[in-house]
């Protein structure tokens, strides 16, 4: 190899390492770049992208905050365990519902015959659903602005400054990073399925920053009734706190009747302690 593209190779390793243009690259790039920030925001906000891989591949999506939404590599132990489960005609609740990527995928498996219920009391991330799912032409989707709880009430929400990892204020679990709070509305699920009229659910997925015993307790009589998969996580930044409250969830759902199952650790690397549980009613 010639001296000059000898030299020219190792520039490109230094100032480009991934040899291919990633979303995780140009994600890490634009926000690095002071003058860009304002001009990378509007852009990857603004582009419709194509999930890569996993259960979600080839769906659209707008106003990714994580990009391994874009990837496709968000939490796959929690895509396959969906995938297996979720079956077309089903009803998917997707409680904590973010941006809406799981919500897309259970969308695409229930299908027309199927309704997904997404439950994400974040106003911006509330209206990304609802663009995502009209992207995808899901017509079977429907976006409740509101937070779930134990009884139905008025809350504040502590927001980060992000548009996910927010939490009730009432929550086990503050963020790490709070930057401002807003006024939200709180349900229980029980008597809101009732003046709602939302068909019993399948499958719940339960992503709640620190209130998930408050969504149990406000939906128990969903659960007892119909009997859905549950799949839910747990994060603490304290570690004794974190197993703690992942082995009282996961007792509190084996004495409703359910076989609990934990999943592969999805965040090997990440300086936070995050788990997540699959339960199956014991009949089945």
């Amino acid at each position: 190899m010639g001296v000059g593209k000898r030299h020219g190779k190792r520039f490109r390793e230094l100032c480009w390492p991934e040899p291919v243009l990633t979303f995780q690259s140009i994600l890490r790039r634009i926000f690095a770049a002071p003058l860009l920030g304002e001009h990378g925001r509007r852009f990857l906000y603004n582009r419709v992208w194509r999930v890569e891989r996993g259960a979600g591949a080839g769906l659209k999506l707008r106003f990714p905050q994580n990009s391994d939404f874009v990837s496709g590599t968000s939490e796959l132990p929690v895509q396959q365990e969906i995938a297996a489960l979720l079956r077309p005609g089903d009803v998917f609740y997707d409680i904590g519902a973010n941006v809406g990527f799981f919500t897309l995928i259970a969308a695409r498996i229930v299908g027309d015959h199927g309704c997904v219920c997404a439950f994400e009391p974040h106003p911006h991330n509330a209206a990304a659903i609802h663009e995502n799912a009209g992207l995808n032409a899901f017509s079977h989707v429907r976006v409740f602005e509101v937070a779930a709880g134990r009884n139905t009430r008025n809350d504040e929400l502590i927001m980060t400054d992000w548009d996910g990892g927010g939490a009730l204020s009432s929550s086990v679990v503050k963020p790490a990073a709070a930057a401002r709070r807003t006024a939200v509305r709180v349900v229980q699920l029980d008597e809101f399925t009732k003046t709602e009229s939302l068909p019993p659910p399948n499958f719940v997925k339960i992503d709640v920053e620190g209130a998930e015993l408050e969504v149990l307790d406000g939906m128990i009589n969903v659960i007892i009734r119909h009997k859905p998969h549950l799949l839910y996580e747990v994060d603490d930044p304290a570690p004794d706190r974190f197993r703690h409250r992942w082995d009282d969830l996961d007792q509190r759902v084996s004495g409703l009747g359910y076989r609990v199952r934990r999943l592969k650790n999805s965040y090997p690397n990440l300086n936070w302690n995050v788990g997540h549980s699959i339960a199956s009613p014991s009949e089945q």
